[in-house]
Parts: C-alpha cells; sequence; structure tokens
C-alpha cells in the first residue's frame, strides 16, 4: 500500500483499484481496467428512491378539480334554493285562495284591498280566523292583494313581489 499525505489529506490507494477522473478504476482478475461512473451500480441491482409527499402541480391539480365541483355545486344548491323560494310562494298563494274563497262563502264578498289580508286571521264580528297568520313571501316582503281585480275584476289578484322585491316585474308569483 501506498500512502501519500498532503497538508493533513491522507489519500490511500490499494494496488486493485486507482481514482481516474471522478470514476473509479477498477482492475480485472484478467488484468484489464474497468471505469466505473459514480452513479453506476458496482454489481448490485439498483435500489429506487421511495416518493414521499406530491409535487407542487400535483396538488395544484387536485385543488383545481375540487374547485370545479365545489363551483357546480354552489351553482346547483342555489337553483334548488330559488326553486324552493318561487314553490314556496306558489303554495302560500294557494293557500290564500282558498281562504279567500270560503271568505266569500261565509260573508257574501272578498275583503276589500283596504281590508287586506289580514281579513282572513281577524274576520268581521269577533269570529275565528280562516288563517293563523299571514306570513311574508320567502324574499320577506308582503303579499299584494287588490280586490277587485285588475287581472281578474271578478274575484282578486294576489302575488308575491318576487326576488327583485319590486311589483309587475317577471319575477313576480301571481295567482
Amino acid at each position: 500500500m501506498t500512502e501519500m499525505t498532503q497538508s493533513k489529506v491522507t489519500i490511500t490507494v490499494r494496488p486493485e483499484t486507482s481514482v481516474a477522473g471522478e470514476g473509479i478504476l477498477s482492475r480485472r482478475r484478467d488484468g484489464g481496467t474497468h471505469e466505473y461512473e459514480p452513479n453506476q451500480s458496482l454489481g448490485r441491482t439498483p435500489t429506487r428512491r421511495r416518493r414521499r409527499g406530491f409535487t407542487l402541480i400535483e396538488i395544484l391539480v387536485v385543488v383545481a378539480i375540487l374547485g370545479l365541483i365545489g363551483g357546480i355545486v354552489g351553482v346547483a344548491v342555489g337553483n334548488a334554493f330559488d326553486d324552493t323560494s318561487i314553490k314556496t310562494a306558489e303554495l302560500q298563494i294557494k293557500k290564500f285562495s282558498e281562504a279567500l274563497d270560503l271568505y266569500r262563502i261565509k260573508y257574501g264578498r272578498y275583503p276589500t284591498t283596504a281590508e287586506g289580508l289580514q281579513m282572513l286571521e281577524k274576520p268581521p264580528g269577533n269570529k275565528p280566523g280562516l288563517i293563523e297568520s299571514i306570513p311574508k313571501d320567502p324574499w320577506n316582503n308582503d303579499y299584494l292583494y287588490i280586490s277587485p281585480g285588475q287581472r281578474n275584476p271578478a274575484k282578486y289578484d294576489l302575488q308575491s313581489k318576487g326576488k327583485d322585491g319590486a311589483a309587475d316585474t317577471d319575477d313576480d308569483i301571481k295567482s
């Protein structure tokens, strides 16, 4: 064995191997030499490093997909809420219409516009009401009652102002 010492660094070179460039020069049994690259396997099977975690791209793709799904679900839930509010207003108007027809049968007339829907709750003469209370529409507006009606002069007009809260617009729900 040959030892070389140079400013506190000791390099030991075995006779069967020597350092050449960045690779390792090895002598074969038959007298030839073979140079191994630093990352080349020295007779062992290569081992793969196990991946731990996700790349930034993978995370961004997942977040984008979740965002799309959330957007689609949000729109569907919003539309379902609007549909439910419209159905609720239609059912309440139907309930008022039935109570108004019953009021007409009992008292011989519909309540006037000035008397309003409150006459269904507190009819004249301290008689029991036909409806316990007059709720607001699903958008927290009062229902509009006009008697005799403009669209239906023989009866009455009953409507909800709809989502926009303005009367006589496209989103109104009418009897």
